[in-house]
Parts: structure tokens; C-alpha cells; sequence
């Protein structure tokens, strides 16, 4: 696809592609207050913000012109205010509690500022964890859109609260994500103490330097 694509377009426009899907897509779940049926268009969004986002390096790649360290940055900025998109119109809509909504905020931005972290410590950049990615949270996104579309959103008892399929998905999202960060985190300090370990002197393990 990447070499299909016209001359004229650049990685910065599939970019900016992916972000405004991503916007569209958090104003499609707000507008379920009215229909379920915006469902579909917040899928739809989620495909096209999953072509953008994916589509902008490739294209970069196959035409040599590689940006780094601007592509870092921007990229990260994207997908930061993509997932406050996104999750800030399920939050404000029926959906899903705006509560569980800021801890997944919360939670997904603590793994993003991990891979950012590595990515300055270590060169490297790693955005999947367990064979889970953005491309699968976003297949499982579109699954649960179309249950809900077709269930009627239903909602369900769980130690006295009223908690609806998205919540429970938050929920485990949530869970998933603080364990994630807790142990991806140990493990690259192990890695990073390996690789930068205490110089000898004052405080060292080593005899004084001369």
C-alpha cells in the first residue's frame, strides 16, 4: 500500500489522518447517547486511524526518508491525544463510567511514557506487551462495538453496581495495563543496571578512584 500511494502524500498527512479519525471516533461514541448506532462510524475510525497510524512509517521507510527522532515525538503526541480522544468520548458517553474511563486514561499513559523512557534509555521501541498491541486493543475494540450495537448495551449487577460490558472492559484494561507497567518496569531497570552498572568510587561497590 505503501508504494501504491501517490507522490503527494506524505507520512505527516497519514499522521494527521489518524488523529482526526481518532477525534471522530470519541465524538462517535459520545453521539451513542442518541443511537447506538454511531457504533459503526466509531468502528469505521478505528479502522482508518489503524491504517494512518500504521501506514505513516512504512511510507517513510519505503521511500528512505526516515525522520527518527520527529517521527518519535510526533508519533507519541498523536497517539497520546488519540487516546484521550477516544477514551474521553466513551467516558462521556453511556457506555462506559467516566471514572473507569480517567483510570484507563491514567493507566494506558503510564505504559506510554515507559516506551517512551526505553526508547531514550535503551533505543529501543517496543509497543507491544504479551503479543498485545495497539492493533489487537483496537480488533478488540471493534468486537465490542458491534456486541454492544447488537445487545443493546447491556448492563449488568457486580457487587452492587450497575456496570455495563465497556466498564468491565476498563475494568480488566485497567488491571492489565498497572501490571504491565509494574512488571515491564522492573525488568528494564534490571536491564539498564546491567548496561549502566555503578562505577567504582565513593559510591561504588568498587575500590576508591585514584
Amino acid at each position: 500500500m505503501a508504494g501504491a500511494l501517490p507522490g503527494w502524500v506524505a507520512p505527516d498527512h497519514l499522521t494527521w489522518l489518524a488523529l482526526a479519525a481518532a477525534i471522530v471516533g470519541g465524538v462517535a461514541y459520545l453521539a451513542t447517547a442518541w443511537s447506538l448506532d454511531w457504533l459503526w462510524l466509531a468502528s469505521a475510525m478505528l479502522v482508518l486511524h489503524w491504517w494512518g497510524d500504521s501506514l505513516d512509517g512504512t511510507l517513510a521507510r519505503v521511500r528512505d526518508i526516515r525522520r527518527e527522532r520527529y517521527g518519535l515525538y510526533v508519533d507519541h503526541q498523536c497517539d497520546a491525544v488519540s487516546a484521550l480522544a477516544l477514551l474521553g468520548g466513551l467516558g462521556a458517553s453511556p457506555l462506559m463510567e467516566v471514572e473507569i474511563a480517567l483510570g484507563l486514561v491514567i493507566a494506558l499513559f503510564l505504559v506510554m511514557l515507559l516506551v517512551g523512557f526505553v526508547a531514550i534509555a535503551r533505543d529501543v521501541f517496543k509497543i507491544s506487551f504479551a503479543g498485545v498491541g495497539p492493533t489487537e486493543a483496537r480488533i478488540l475494540l471493534i468486537g465490542f462495538n458491534t456486541v454492544i450495537w447488537a445487545l443493546d448495551n447491556p448492563a449488568f449487577a457486580l457487587l452492587g453496581l450497575r456496570l455495563t460490558l465497556f466498564d468491565l472492559l476498563g475494568l480488566a484494561g485497567i488491571a492489565g495495563l498497572v501490571v504491565t507497567y509494574a512488571v515491564a518496569s522492573l525488568i528494564e531497570r534490571k536491564k539498564l543496571s546491567e548496561l549502566d552498572p555503578p562505577r567504582a568510587g565513593r559510591n561504588g561497590d568498587g575500590p576508591p578512584a585514584s
